[in-house]
């Protein structure tokens, strides 16, 4: 009998961590010497009591979580501020977070321990390799917990505290893959709007970036009714095109969060139709996350997955290319409070700068993510783009499926950077790809 191990454990960011878990072991905090792990533990909260913060022989923080892809615990500290939730990239056992606290810095490394057992979230897919023996069939031990096919692949259909067990037998000896909890999934939620660049309007799925199934879903009522769904056919392949399939592959691969994508733009639409509440594209986005909302709150879907708003992503500036700055700057700030308001819920607002091309839109675009502290610029690198290279549709107006997959990559690494350093980190070291060159401002 064995407990499984990650099978991609260690193939990300293992240079980023070794420097991360150095720092650990030489942060200094004062009164550091007198803390206690009971005190430790009421300054920092999670939100599942099963895990405590440890201090270990060194003085550093560490939580020990079960081995695989458990649900990684909530950090909060009262009257203190969060500022790195623990986040594990795909595959790799070992991450820190880090909260600010009275002029102190705390860093607490997690780490996933095998004694404590194996865990896989609800729809992970996960391949049962035996050891030692050549298996022939494979059998779950409860098919509402688990599903296995003859190849040894298995996908959690039910969350489960009493866990579950994978046998695999070559007709005369068998092997078993013990998972001993199936809990509920992460889930990032993200909003994609704007006009026709956005909207689910251009995609070609068979050239879309290939997410791993299981991890990336989609709500577009141009593409699947009302329902949420996987971006990724029965068969692996993918269902889903546009900016979402690159946009979320890349924020799983670095944050290992499943990522829900809800798509609200309308094609066509210059800024002023997104304005609050009589704006007939903000209309659209109220309905449609007013559908989305009850799917997110209905009891089935919050017993299987645990569903974290993130943010969400601009792309429009087409139907503007005239439009006043200071008209346009004032437009989408109406919006952006909307969509930061407890009616919605989002962290931040990115932007995919339109082109150049389209000159008061992207002069507006810069300034809103230089003058907000919660706006930033999610990527520049459609300035680059072209009929010629691929990245441009014929018309030289729509970006192609390929123009697509890089929009969603970059956009995805801008946002990664801001929850794991901050947003000021972004628009300090310029992550988003490009920068405001000098003829860009007025």
């Amino acid at each position: 009998m064995q407990f499984g191990i990650s099978e991609n454990s260690g193939r990300y960011n293992k240079i980023i961590l070794a420097v991360l878990l150095c720092i650990v072991g030489t942060v200094l905090l004062s009164g550091c010497n007198e803390m206690s792990e009971d005190k430790i533990n009421r300054i920092i909260t999670m939100n599942d009591n099963r895990y405590q913060i440890k201090i270990a022989d060194d003085g550093s923080f560490f939580v020990k979580l079960p081995a695989g892809r458990p649900e990684v615990p909530v950090l909060s500290c009262e009257k203190g501020e969060v500022v790195m939730q623990p986040f594990f990239a795909d595959g790799v056992d070992s991450t820190i977070a880090k909260v600010e606290k009275d002029g102190n810095i705390y860093i607490i490394r997690f780490v996933k321990d095998q004694k404590l057992g194996f865990e896989l979230q609800y729809d992970d897919r996960y391949r049962f390799v035996p050891e030692g023996i050549e298996a022939k069939t494979f059998k779950s031990s409860n098919t509402d917990v688990a599903k296995v096919d003859d190849a040894g692949n298995i996908r959690i259909v039910g969350v489960s505290d009493k866990g579950v067990t994978i046998s695999a037998s070559d007709g005369e000896n068998s092997e078993d893959l013990v998972i001993t909890r199936t809990v509920k999934a992460p889930l990032s939620v993200y909003m994609l709007t704007g006009q026709s660049n956005g909207a689910y309007y251009y995609a070609e799925p068979e050239n879309a970036t290939v997410t791993r199934p299981g991890t990336a879903y989609h709500y577009s009522e141009l593409a699947s009714g009302i329902r949420i769904e996987s971006m990724n056919a029965p068969n692996g392949t993918m269902e889903r095109g546009n900016i979402e399939p690159g946009l979320a592959k890349e924020l799983y691969s670095r944050l290992g969060e499943k990522v829900l994508i809800v798509n609200t733009g309308v094609s066509g639409q210059k800024i002023e139709t997104f304005v609050p509440i009589q704006g007939v594209s903000y209309q659209n986005i109220d309905r449609v996350w007013q559908i989305v909302s009850r799917n997110l709150d209905d009891d089935d879907f919050k017993s299987k997955y645990d569903v974290r708003l993130r943010s969400y992503i601009w792309v429009q500036g087409e139907s503007d290319p005239t439009t006043d700055v200071g008209i346009y700057k004032s437009d989408f700030l109406k919006l952006h409070q909307m969509l930061r308001s407890s009616d919605y819920g989002f962290d931040y607002g990115f932007i995919v700068k339109v082109r150049q091309k389209y000159k008061n839109a992207a002069l507006a675009q810069e300034d809103l993510s230089e003058e907000n502290d919660d706006i930033a610029m999610g990527t520049r690198r459609t300035e680059s783009f072209s009929v010629e290279e691929g990245t441009m549709r014929s018309d030289n107006v729509h970006y192609s499926q390929i123009g697509d997959n890089i929009i969603g990559e970059e956009t995805a690494k801008t946002i990664v950077k801001a929850y794991l350093d901050g947003l000021n980190s972004i628009k300090q070291d310029g992550v988003a790809v490009g920068k405001r060159s000098d003829s860009e401002t007025i």
